[in-house]
This record gives C-alpha cells, structure tokens and sequence, in this order.
C-alpha cells in the first residue's frame, strides 16, 4: 500500500469525532421536530385543514430546497481562517436557534393571520436549518482524508442524531400532556431547545477543523482539486460524476422512508393503538436497534463494504415492515417490526454519508474538481424535498382518508390509510434504494482513489 495512503493529520481525535457527531445531535432534534411532531401541531393544536398544511410542507420544503444549493456553491466559494464550511454553521447555527424559537408557537390560532404566520416561521426555519445543516454536512469531507475516518464520523454522527431521537420520543408527549389542550406545552419544550442550539453548533466549530484544502497554504490546482473554480465548472464536474446522481437518489428515498416511518407513528401511536403516549414507546423501538447498532457497524461496512451492507440490511426492512400486517392494533406487533425493520436499516445509515465523502474525492480524481459544498448542499436538497413530499404525502392521505383532527377516534378507512402507508410506501422506497445500491460500485475503487489523490497532492506541494 502506497504511503500517501494514510497520513497521520488524517487520523481524528474522540473528541473530535464527538464534537462533529453534535452537531447531527440538534440537527436530529429539527428533523424529529418538522417531520414527527408539527403536522400534528398544525393539525391538532392550531386546527390548519390539513390540506392546507400539505400544501406549505411541501411548498416550502421545494422552495427552501433551492436554498441548499446555494448555500453548497457559498461553501465552495469560501475561504476564511476558519475555512469554507465551519463559519457558515455557526453563524446558520445561530439564525436557526432563533427562528426556532417561534416555530411551535399559537399566536393567532386557526386564522387568516395563523396561517401566514405559520408559512412564514416555517420557511425561515427551513431557511436557517438548510444552511447549517449544509454546511455541517460539508465537513465529512474536509475534516479528513481517510475513507475510514469518514464512516467514523458518519457513525458519531448517527449514533448522536439518534440519542437526540430518542430524547424526543421519550420526552415530547409527556410535556405536552402536561398542559392538555393548550399550544403552551409545545413552545415551552421546543423554546427550551430553540435556546440551547447556537451553544450546540458553536461546540462542534469549536472543537473541528479543516485540513482538505487547506494542506498546500493555497498552491491548489486541477491537479489537486482544491483551486478555486467557477460555479459552473461544478456543475458540469458533477454532471459527469454517476456515483453523485446515486447517492442524490440514495438521499431522497431514505429521507422519504424516514418522513413516511416518523411522520406516520404519532398518528398511528394515537389513533391505531390508542394512547398518544406510545408514540414514545414507537419512537425507542425506531432509535435504540441504531443507537445499539451504528458503533458495530463499521467493521461490517469495512469488511463487506457499503453497497453490500446496505442491500443485505434492507432484506430485513422489507420483512419487518410487512409484520405489521399481522396484527395493526397490537403494541407488541408494532414494536418487533419497528426493530426488525430499523436493524435493517443500520447499514444505509452508517455508509450514505461516508457514500457522498467518496463521490467527493471521485469528482476530484476524475475531473480535478473537488465540490464538497454542493455534493453535500445537493444531498440536503433531496433530502429536503423528500421531507417535503412525505409530510405532505402523509397530511394528503389523511385528508383523502376523511381524517378529523377534532375527534377523539377516527374513521375505519382513516385508521386503514395510516397502516398501509405505514407499511408499503416504507417498503416502496426500500425497492429504490435496493436498485440505486446495485448500480453503486465505487467501495472497489475508492482506494486507489485515495492513493492517487494523495500522490496528486504531494506532486503539487513539491511543485
């Protein structure tokens, strides 16, 4: 093995990897918040129609979506003491606290001026978010080289989201029973969170670094990739880049059959087995098999790598999902499936983002360009539509399904809409993602990669 292959500034300390994995931790909270909790705000709480609430998730969601781009092509276009991604979340850490702040909140009840305030709390929400969030993501790449640093991160990172998961589930419902049919419990909980998360996000700036690009003290060049580039030049790099159109497909159907299972469980947890509460219950049965899970499989994605851990992992989903179908209305049901179904999603969730740092570093290899920022800003924009799309999926299949928000127990046909979709569009994504992973070969050549890269770049140090 060559010795470019690992060099000892690539090697992260725990402490670094702890601090990168935070930052998911209060991006994890946002995602549970919009994707699991504020449909049912906005439904339940505030009284919106739900098509109307459909309508903005989705709308938002595509419009915001735009913004990660951008926010991707600023990160790529930055140079600072700090570097390119790291001063763009923090500053985007503390606009999404404060905007936060006012998201679960009731000032004008279900109103004309309720509703333009709720579309506009959630578009700025969703405007910060996206630039944190992008640019966080961005540093998967640029905090190391090496490809097994890379799937450590990724697992710090999905360990930490998924305690911060599980936080929620456990504490979200007993602190809103607290204040029965009042919105107070829902803007304290979230105000409380709104508070601590700039602190959350300036821990992560604080404790990381940058080092790809910034090796050479600004010698880049199209051999080493980390010159400066116009926007254009990007986009065509990317265009060429096939492993970049998989994992922007990868994104998309993992993030919807995240909204799907999410948004999904609160209704099902209420209205299918009765008790609002159990959505915590639901909500650990999702979280606990990755928090268990995620430290484990490293060696599993090492050794078999990651397109063969993710296809043999979704078999299970597959299989857990259908076991609902024995008894819907059983707690006990719902909770092996939910396991069986998140043990099988371990292995996608480890290797997708590590996935995006190796299209990173091919883009470089094949075309001299390196795009963190938008390969990183192009996932979110999948993954923001797709949130986008499965909670206005959910709030439309409850529309259709003659859901009332008012009622104490629903509709049969409304209670067989939340169970099937529950169960085939999770495993209708499942196929997606089945087919893009077959196609996905890039674990065979993304250690010569590394070689090469890491030849390229002492070529161009050494001048």
């Amino acid at each position: 093995m060559s010795q470019y292959t690992v060099q000892p500034s690539n090697k992260l300390s725990f402490l670094t990897k702890f601090a990168f994995g935070m930052g998911d931790f209060w991006t994890s909270i946002g995602n549970i918040a919009m994707s699991t909790y504020l449909t049912m705000f906005y439904t339940d709480v505030v009284r919106l129609s739900p098509a109307m609430v459909a309508s903005m998730l989705l709308i938002v969601r595509l419009v915001v979506a735009f913004w990660d781009l951008t926010v991707g092509i600023l990160v790529d276009q930055t140079k600072s003491r700090w570097g390119k991604a790291r001063p763009w979340m923090l500053f985007g850490g503390i606009a999404y606290g404060i905007a936060f702040l006012f998201l679960f909140a009731d000032p004008f009840g279900n109103s004309l001026a309720g509703v333009i305030y709720a579309w506009a709390v959630y578009a700025i929400v969703n405007v910060a978010y996206s630039t944190v969030n992008v640019s966080y993501a961005s540093l998967t790449s640029l905090i190391t080289h090496d490809t097994d640093e890379k799937t450590q991160l990724n697992i710090f990172r999905m360990t930490l989201a998924n305690i911060a998961a599980m936080l929620m589930f456990v504490l979200v419902m007993p602190v809103v029973g607290l204040f029965p049919g009042s919105s107070f419990g829902w803007s304290l909980f979230f105000g409380v969170i709104a508070v601590m998360i700039p602190f959350g996000y300036w821990f992560t700036f604080a404790n990381t670094r940058e080092i790809v690009g910034n090796e050479s003290a600004g010698n880049g060049s199209r051999a080493s990739g980390t010159g400066h580039h116009a926007v254009a030049d990007h986009f065509r790099a990317l265009a060429r880049n096939k492993y970049w159109w998989l994992t922007l497909g990868l994104n998309f159907a993992l993030w919807m059959y995240n909204g799907i299972a999410n948004g999904m469980a609160a209704y099902i947890a209420k209205y299918v087995l009765g008790n609002s509460n159990l959505t915590a219950v639901i909500g650990l049965a999702t979280v606990i098999p990755l928090v268990i899970g995620l430290p484990f499989a490293g060696p599993l994605v090492a050794r078999f790598g990651k397109r063969n851990s993710s296809l043999a992992g979704l078999a299970l989903v597959v299989a857990g999902s259908l076991l609902v179908l024995v008894n819907p209305s059983s707690l006990w049901v719902f909770f092996v499936s939910i396991i069986v179904r998140m043990v099988g999603i371990v292995p996608m969730n480890a290797a997708l983002n590590a996935m995006s740092a190796d299209v990173v570093e091919y883009g470089e290899w094949k075309t001299g360009v390196r795009s963190d920022g938008m390969v990183f800003s192009s996932s979110s924009f999948s993954m923001k539509v797709a949130m986008g799309v499965s909670a206005a999926a959910i709030a439309w299949i409850l529309g259709m399904s003659g859901y009332d928000g008012g009622a104490a127990e629903q509709s049969a046909v409304a209670i067989a809409a939340m169970v099937n979709t529950f169960v085939w569009l999770p495993i209708a994504m499942v196929v997606v993602m089945a087919v893009l992973l077959w196609f996905y070969d890039l674990d065979t050549k993304v250690a010569g990669i590394a070689v090469e890269l890491a030849g390229r770049r002492r070529r161009t140090w050494h001048g």
